[in-house]
Parts: C-alpha cells; sequence; structure tokens
C-alpha cells in the first residue's frame, strides 16, 4: 500500500510521519522543518484546507490554531477583531445564535464572554423600567416569559412598578391608611411598594400617628 491520491505531496519516507508499524492513523508531522505560509499547504489540496464551513478570514492557520496536532485546538484573539459580534457571529462566518436562542437585538458580548460562550456573564439592565436586582438570582425567563426583550407582566395596568409582577401579594390590612374612620390604601397607591404609606388620625390627612418610608426594598428578601 503506497500513498492515496490525496495524501500531501511530499517526497519524504513513510516513517517520517508515520509513527506506528501497526496502522497509518498514528501520524506526527514536525511543522518545524515547514518553510512557507500554513496556507501554502493547507489548501484543501496539497493538505487539508478550511471546509465550507469555516470561519471567512484570510488569516493564516496558526494564527488561531495553535497545536500542531489537531485542527480543535483554536485560541481566536477578540481583541484584534473589528466590528461588532454579529458582523461574524452570523450563524455563517461564525457561530450564531440558535433557533431557541433569546430575541433579543443585543451584541453577543452583552452576556457572553469572548473565552466561551458559557456560562454567561451576568446582564446589567439599562432601562430605567427595571426595578433593580432582586434578593433572590431571577432567570431571564421569570421577567421574560416569551423569550424575548419584550417583558412580559404579570398585571399590565400596574406595569413599570413592583405590582406589575405581585399585585397578588398585596395585603391590605397591613396598609391602613386612616384611623377614624379606618381606611386602607390601596393596591395602586402602593405600586411601586418603595414610596411612603403614612398611618393619619384621620380623613384630613394632617396629623400622622405612624410614619412609614421606604418599608419595602427590591434588593430585600422576605416582605
Amino acid at each position: 500500500e503506497g500513498k492515496h491520491s490525496k495524501h500531501v505531496t511530499t517526497s519524504a519516507q513513510c516513517v517520517s510521519c508515520h509513527t506506528s508499524q501497526s496502522s497509518w492513523k498514528s501520524v506526527r508531522f514536525d511543522h518545524g522543518s515547514v518553510s512557507g505560509s500554513c496556507s501554502s499547504c493547507h489548501n484543501g489540496s496539497i493538505a487539508e484546507g478550511k471546509h465550507s464551513k469555516h470561519m471567512s478570514t484570510t488569516a493564516q492557520c496558526d494564527v488561531c490554531h495553535t497545536s500542531q496536532k489537531s485542527w480543535k485546538s483554536v485560541n481566536f484573539d477578540h481583541g484584534s477583531a473589528g466590528g461588532n459580534c454579529s458582523s461574524c457571529h452570523n450563524g455563517s462566518a461564525a457561530t450564531g445564535k440558535s433557533s431557541s436562542h433569546f430575541v433579543t437585538t443585543m451584541q453577543c458580548d452583552s452576556c457572553h464572554r469572548t473565552s466561551a460562550w458559557e456560562p454567561l456573564i451576568t446582564y446589567q439592565h439599562l432601562s430605567g423600567s427595571y426595578p433593580g436586582n432582586h434578593g433572590k438570582n431571577l432567570s431571564c425567563k421569570s421577567c421574560h416569559k416569551s423569550n424575548s426583550q419584550i417583558a412580559d407582566w404579570k398585571y399590565p395596568a400596574y406595569k413599570l412598578s413592583c405590582a406589575g409582577c405581585h399585585a397578588n401579594d398585596y395585603e391590605r390590612d397591613e396598609h391602613r391608611k386612616t384611623d377614624n374612620p379606618r381606611t386602607y390604601y390601596t393596591v395602586s397607591e402602593l405600586r411601586d411598594c418603595s414610596g411612603s404609606c403614612h398611618r393619619y388620625a384621620d380623613s384630613s390627612m394632617s396629623k400622622r400617628t405612624k410614619t412609614r418610608s421606604s418599608e419595602h426594598r427590591v434588593s430585600k428578601r422576605g416582605w
């Protein structure tokens, strides 16, 4: 048995690369003795080249492929990349969002690190409608139930406030408004949960019998 038609072009003896006498597959090639660029051999003709789904690039193989034994040992320096993430990570030039990915127009690095897709970094909300980090960790789908950037409010009438999700947790008897006659605050009045809900002597609301301010905080557990 000799070299097949797709074997790398060489005049070297078999034992220069094939290190086992029992199998052709045990191969070790010393790239240290090679001159010229990677692509002068790795062009798909002389030696294995880029496959049809490879990231589009004119860079030489060893810029990213750091091992002389395997293509799978890859290290890409994102610091040298220009443009935004999606200009490459579009599912064509490089791995893009899967079909089940969170629907968003944000760039990859808003949530992902350049060293690996997982684990995710903590996303920092910039929207003024975000109430703040809760006392316990919430998954994205806790608020974004439709798996998109649009938040799904449990009680839309109170959206952009605590009551948008917690209106049903409101306990009226804990929130007395006046003593005589005895009245209570409504959910709508205390929708943000973090303001003042003082108790007053009567309906004139000129005399406080109890002062309460910022009793609840979004970062506090156990309301």
